[in-house]
């Protein structure tokens, strides 16, 4: 080989060895798929989309925290006339049959809001607060409390943060070592969310007064009580007087309930457990039930309904007024006692039957953007249409409730946390967890938010 075929050979060999170095240099390895970890603090970390909706893509990967739910409060009952409303009165062993909830949150934020995503297991729902009945149920834990005439009765399902605005304690508790425990004090139905100085914010999602309108509530604590915030109430009792035991003065008016959520899709409240669109109720439940037990060929006679306790009432319980009389006008076999009735007469029975079958114990209001109380919305997994026609427990189809919640990180509301996205910044925050309760829950006390 001469010399000029050699140093082209060696010169070609000297390339390949070159190249082959250089494609060493980009055969990178292909790196394994991120994969959702736990974590030991709610981490929020940047997304470049907003994730506004449960299948949003972040929430696949995102890590979570699972909290270790445990006894907050228990044994405290509400005042007179509330009966078969503290469905965690016993805590942990009450809460979703005893059965641990495995409560998980993830949480992300952009240059605007905060979202957090809750999920927890609960076997049933329960959707109303409060509702109205006549001659209803008597509560096992208030067994010396009278249950008939009308009563305020059941709870619903709720989902709580507390965070600390101010320094906030009471008596040796405080919010930095103990979370929101130092936000409560006192016993029994006197239990309240009241901090002895600084203030708190709260949040509050259940399924009567603020899961229908898309929201949380927004409320604050301190030494005063506990308070909404700024702007128009999204609920107010439905109520004749001032006790739980005064009755309902509303009903459904028979008009369609559909409200645009803040996400911008509509939804229809059932009438049968949400009242929104309300008309003033009349008759009385008392000449009702005197009427329905009274007279010749009576609505209790054997031959017709018997006992009215097992008069299948709740069927009735979507039907608007004029629905419910008309009904019982098509009925050749109640003529010779329902077609001699007054129509006060009938509006009386009607009442009655309304009692029986429950009354909404609240109405809603729907929520002015821009006010302070109406910061916080919420989407959920549970609708009324997975609940069925019913304001009494029923099966959570989804078993799983979740939870997505959206806030600006800054609101410059003086009654509201301001949040700053500074990588390791921390915030100190509580959770609870209720099942048809609204005093006694379980949860956390303490938990660390940790913006990644």
């Amino acid at each position: 080989m001469s010399i000029y075929n050699k140093a082209i050979f060696t010169t070609i060999g000297g390339l390949l060895l070159l190249l082959g170095a250089c494609q060493k240099d980009y055969n990178y390895v292909t790196p394994p798929p991120k994969i959702s970890l736990p974590s030991s603090t709610l981490e929020a970390w940047m997304a470049t989309t907003p994730p506004n909706t449960f299948t949003s893509s972040f929430w696949k990967t995102a890590n979570y925290l699972t909290v270790s739910a445990k006894d907050i409060s228990t044994g405290l009952l509400y005042g007179d006339g509330l009966l078969n409303m503290t469905g965690t009165y016993n805590g942990l062993s009450n809460f979703n049959k005893g059965v641990d909830p495995k409560l998980t949150l993830k949480a992300a934020y952009d240059a605007q809001n905060i979202y957090v995503l809750v999920e927890w297991i609960d076997s049933t729902v329960n959707v109303s607060q409060g509702t109205w009945y006549y001659d209803g149920n008597y509560d096992p834990l208030k067994a010396t409390e009278n249950s008939t005439a009308w009563t305020s009765q059941k709870n619903n399902d709720k989902l709580a943060f507390a965070f600390e605005i101010a320094s906030a304690s009471s008596g040796t508790n405080t919010f930095s070592n103990n979370g929101c425990l130092a936000s409560c004090h006192g016993t029994g139905s006197s239990a309240v969310m009241s901090p002895t100085t600084g203030t708190v914010d709260l949040w509050s999602w259940n399924l009567a007064t603020s899961a229908p309108l898309g929201y949380m509530h927004d409320m604050n604590a301190n030494s005063a009580g506990m308070s909404y915030d700024l702007g128009t109430p999204f609920f107010a009792r439905n109520t004749t007087g001032s006790t739980d035991r005064s009755g309902p003065k509303y009903e459904w008016d028979g008009t369609d309930q559909t409200i645009t959520l803040p996400n911008g899709t509509s939804t229809n409240l059932n009438p049968a457990i949400y009242l929104l669109n309300k008309t003033v109720m009349p008759g009385d439940a008392a000449n009702g039930k005197l009427v329905y037990y009274g007279g010749v060929g009576k609505c209790s006679d054997g031959d017709c309904h018997g006992d009215a306790m097992y008069f299948p009432a709740q069927k009735f319980i979507a039907y608007t007024r004029l629905g419910m009389k008309n009904r019982m006008n098509d009925v050749a076999e109640m003529s010779n006692y329902w077609g001699g009735l007054s129509e006060v007469e009938k509006d009386d029975i009607v009442t009655f039957i309304r009692g029986l079958a429950g009354v909404a114990g609240n109405f809603l209001n729907k929520p002015t953007v821009g006010n302070s109380n109406a910061d916080i919305t919420a989407l959920s997994n549970v609708t009324p249409a997975h609940i069925g026609n019913s304001l009494s427990d029923a099966t959570n189809h989804h078993t799983k409730y979740q939870v997505l919640i959206t806030r600006k990180l800054k609101t410059n509301n003086a009654d509201d946390i301001q949040f700053d996205a500074i990588s390791g910044k921390t915030y100190n925050f509580g959770i609870a967890l209720m099942n048809n309760d609204g005093k006694n829950h379980i949860g956390s006390a303490k938990e660390i938010l940790t913006f990644k």
